[in-house]
C-alpha cells in the first residue's frame, strides 16, 4: 500500500507573498513538510535554469540542435547518454520546441554549450538559495535535490521580469492592543534579464499550449496566458508541475 505525499505552494511573483502552503496531506498523518523541509530531485522543472542562462548568453528559441542520440564524456569511465520517452526524430529542433516536449537529447547538447556552472549560477540568482547544486552535466535534467518553496520562488522569477523576491510569510508582528511591534519588507533583487526572463516566460507558455502540459488546460477547465513546466523523477518517484 503506497501513500502518495504532495507539497503545494502558491507565490504572488510581482510581491514574494505566499498565498498557500501546504506541507503534506494531512498533518496528523505526516509531520513532515513537503515545501520547504524536503529535497527532491526536480527533474525536468530544472530545465528552465539551462534555457534562461541560453537566452541571457544572446542564443535564441529559434536555434536549433538535432534530435538524435548523444554522447557526452563525463569522466575517463563513464559516458552519458541521454534519451527520451518518445524516442528521436533526428531531425533539427528548436530550443521553443525542445523546452516545451522537455527533450532531453537537445537539453544535454545545451547544456555542453552553456555549461553547469552557468546554470548553478543562475538558478541560485533566480532562488534556489538553500540546496547545494553539483555543477555536472546531468543537473540540467534536475539531479541535484532542491525544495519546492526554492523552485516556486524562482518560477516567480521568471513571472516578475526577472527579478528575485524572497517569498513573505509574515508581513508584520502586532501585540494583543494592535501596536505593532516590526514590519517585514521583502528584498528585491535582479536575477537575470529582462529580456531573457520573457522570453523563457514565452518559450515555457508552449508547455501548456502544446507541450507536456497540454492536457491542463481541456482537463482542469483554466484558460487565460498560462506557462508552466512538467517534471517526472525516475518512474515517476516525484512528479513536479510548477505553473505560471
Amino acid at each position: 500500500n503506497t501513500m502518495l505525499q504532495t507539497g503545494f505552494v502558491a507565490m504572488d511573483p510581482t510581491t514574494g507573498a505566499v498565498k498557500a502552503w501546504v506541507g503534506s496531506r494531512d498533518y496528523s498523518q505526516d509531520k513532515f513538510d513537503h515545501v520547504q523541509q524536503a529535497r527532491r530531485q526536480p527533474g525536468s522543472t530544472f530545465k528552465p535554469f539551462l534555457y534562461g542562462a541560453a537566452f541571457q548568453s544572446g542564443m535564441r528559441p529559434t536555434d536549433t540542435f538535432v534530435d538524435g542520440p548523444v554522447e557526452i564524456r563525463v569522466d575517463r569511465n563513464q559516458v552519458w547518454r541521454p534519451t527520451d520517452i518518445d524516442g528521436m526524430s533526428n531531425a533539427p529542433m528548436t530550443l521553443r520546441e525542445g523546452l516545451a516536449r522537455s527533450k532531453n537529447t537537445i537539453t544535454a547538447q545545451l547544456m555542453m554549450q552553456v555549461g553547469p556552472s552557468r546554470v548553478a549560477s543562475l538558478a541560485r540568482q533566480m532562488g534556489v538559495r538553500e540546496s547545494k547544486l553539483r555543477e555536472v552535466p546531468s543537473l540540467a535534467l534536475g539531479t541535484s535535490p532542491v525544495t519546492l518553496k526554492e523552485m516556486v520562488s524562482s518560477f516567480s522569477t521568471i513571472a516578475n521580469s526577472g527579478n528575485y523576491i524572497e517569498p513573505q510569510i509574515v508581513t508584520s508582528v502586532e501585540d494583543r492592543d494592535g501596536n505593532v511591534l516590526e514590519t517585514f519588507h521583502t528584498r528585491v533583487e535582479n536575477a537575470m534579464s529582462t529580456e531573457a526572463a520573457q522570453t523563457l516566460l514565452d518559450v515555457l507558455r508552449g508547455v501548456v499550449e502544446s507541450g507536456t502540459a497540454v492536457g491542463l488546460k481541456p482537463r482542469f477547465g483554466v484558460s487565460g496566458d498560462l506557462a508552466g513546466k512538467t517534471g517526472t523523477t525516475q518512474d515517476n518517484t516525484d512528479g513536479w508541475f510548477i505553473l505560471m
